[in-house]
């Protein structure tokens, strides 16, 4: 492993303080391994590294190889390989996200370089905007400009991207356990209610389907207060929870993390010392769903320890998954972005423990992080195998939630876009991963919701989810011809379900992500660092999806070794392309 820790001159506790504690890191990890401190530059077996501030930044450079082949940074919404690609790290509200794009919800500051000889991975420990230039501004350097005063830097070689995985995660946090339920078919939608609503699809479902979660959004809440329950939507949450336990569904609630300003709610006056603040030392408030809301300061411990309070009370109704959205934090204050929200003013003021004085430009990141992490710990507290999933997310997240990639718009380009995401979040760290099938924006007709079940069919994570306004897209509801089609992806999955759940335990142990593009297996063979449209779950299920608009038949492929077709099981040698008219093309290694 290789180090270098920057500090720049207006140095914060902050540096000291969170940046290591916030990833575990191990003192004699710094002594035995540390390339350079302040501004210069260093060597990397041949790679030239030179970092420099330059004002309120820290601008470093990477010798690019011309073998060199960039994936990571997250959900980015941009083709899979990164070269020639420009990109930014900071939490953001991202509605209708496409590639024009240049931030997303998570903030994952970390890539590798891969060639068939080594893999480079790097990381960029920055809580602020960070900006990557793979290669355009210079073409053969990469650029970071960090909006920060510091960071800490790794870089560190190895032979493959399992390696590099390895490290990342024996620096950030292994991934937590998933329960083997939340690998199963899940619903949602903004929203089901009330509670005779939400049965009646559940058990609609179950007539053809299996389903092991039901998600409730914001309608659920007594106008929209967190940690409340409409007692006339829901007069017995924790009895439905109960109901619905017993016939394998898990019922998973939604949290925002805007809490309401109204001195009558319990929940607001609960946090009053512990929000975040503005320019004037006044509690910082923005707009969301129930109106003005305030934010805790989850960068401070006491306000950790009052949401897991509330947290562990709010887990008595049963609840065994938590859903964290909108906590970027999304807001809609801000007029840049009009009545669909923006985000939070980059001169609010979060305080350190120690008293010090942040404004959240410098700190931002850190917003998700915290609050997955005193979930996190209330869970554990009420529940053996916690199940956390979050909209948005920094390094070291793994640690505490799984992640879908927020709120997608139905199209064919985007199921492309999804496999690009699903796949790089995997190379960041985050093996538990999904995309709303049938996308959440938009209008989605039965074949292309199809496609996106078959396309997804061994994503870690499996659920379908749609916006208020949008077309109803219960399995239940379409056409026979379609429904065969979904019960065949469904059965797939679940035909597969022993692998998916050792998958997940290897994540869990090792870091290594659940689906692979096919360089990951095989990163001797130059053939699969460009393929970008087919993935892998393990080492030895691969899946090349139907994702091309009116095309049945397609080309892929099959790596060294036997590969036997799931279903039909005919042999067909490898390190091959082949072309398949299957539904879902899939493929077991057995050598």
């Amino acid at each position: 492993m290789h180090l270098f820790y920057y500090r720049g001159e207006n140095d914060l506790e902050i540096s000291s303080g969170i940046l290591t504690g916030l990833l575990s890191y191990k003192d004699e990890s710094r002594n035995r391994d540390m390339v350079g401190e302040g501004t210069g530059i260093f060597d990397l077996n041949g790679r030239k590294i030179s970092c420099e501030q330059n004002g309120d930044r820290i601008i470093i450079r990477i010798n690019l190889n011309e073998n060199d082949n960039i994936y990571g940074l997250g959900e980015a919404p941009i083709r899979m390989r990164r070269n020639r690609t420009k990109f930014s790290t900071i939490t953001s509200t991202s509605w209708d996200y496409n590639d024009l794009r240049d931030t997303i919800y998570s903030a994952f500051p970390v890539f590798l370089m891969a060639n068939t000889s080594k893999c480079t991975g790097v990381f960029v420990n920055t809580f602020g905007k960070c900006d990557f230039d793979f290669g355009t501004e210079e073409y053969d350097r990469v650029k970071i400009t960090a909006s920060v005063k510091n960071l800490e830097f790794y870089i560190h070689e190895g032979k493959t991207p399992e390696d590099i995985l390895e490290w990342y995660t024996s620096l950030t946090g292994k991934p937590f356990e998933i329960p083997e339920w939340a690998l199963g078919h899940q619903i949602s939608r903004w929203s089901y209610f009330p509670r005779g609503s939400v049965e009646d699809v559940v058990r609609n479902y179950r007539k053809e389907f299996p389903i092991s979660a039901v998600y409730l959004d914001i309608d659920y809440m007594d106008g929209y207060r967190i940690f409340t329950v409409d007692s006339r939507k829901f007069p017995d949450m924790k009895g439905m929870v109960s109901e619905m336990r017993s016939i394998g569904v898990e019922v998973i609630p939604i949290i925002d993390p805007g809490v309401k300003v109204d001195q009558n709610y319990e929940i607001f006056r609960e946090f009053i010392g512990d929000y975040i603040e503005d320019k004037e030392s006044s509690i910082y408030t923005d707009y969301v769903w129930p109106g003005e809301v305030a934010f805790p300061d989850f960068i401070r411990e006491n306000a950790r320890e009052k949401w897991s309070e509330m947290m562990e009370k709010f887990l008595e109704n049963g609840f065994r998954g938590i859903w964290l959205d909108m906590n970027e934090p999304s807001t809609r204050k801000d007029s840049r972005y009009g009545s669909r929200g923006g985000n939070m003013d980059p001169e609010a003021i979060h305080i350190m423990d120690n008293g010090t004085k942040i404004e959240d430009s410098q700190v931002h990141n850190l917003f998700p992080y915290f609050q997955c992490m005193a979930t996190y710990e209330a869970m554990r507290k009420k529940v053996e195998k916690p199940f956390i999933l979050t909209r948005s997310a920094y390094a070291g997240c793994q640690k505490y939630a799984a992640i879908w990639t927020g709120d997608n718009k139905a199209s064919y380009e985007d199921l492309k876009t999804q496999l690009s995401m699903v796949l790089n979040l995997g190379l960041s760290g985050m093996p538990y991963t999904g995309c709303d099938l049938g996308g959440f924006w938009g209008e989605t007709d039965s074949e292309l919701l199809c496609r996106y079940y078959e396309m997804a069919v061994l994503f870690p994570l499996y659920r379908n989810h749609k916006i208020k306004a949008g077309n109803d897209q219960e399995l239940y509801r379409l056409p026979s011809f379609y429904r065969e089609r979904l019960k065949m992806a469904i059965e797939t999955r679940y035909h597969f379900m022993d692998q998916l759940i050792n998958s997940a335990r290897e994540a869990h142990l090792h870091g290594h992500p659940m689906v692979r593009p096919l360089f990951y297996n095989f990163p001797q063979d130059e053939d699969t660092f460009m393929i970008d449209d087919q993935y892998m779950l393990g080492r030895k299920i691969l899946v090349a999806p139907q994702i091309h608009e009116s095309v049945r038949e397609r080309d892929l492929y099959l790596p060294e070794g036997k590969w036997v077709s799931y279903p039909g099981n005919v042999e067909i040698e490898g390190k091959q392309w082949i072309s398949s008219d299957l539904r879902i093309p899939l493929f077991v290694r057995r050598s």
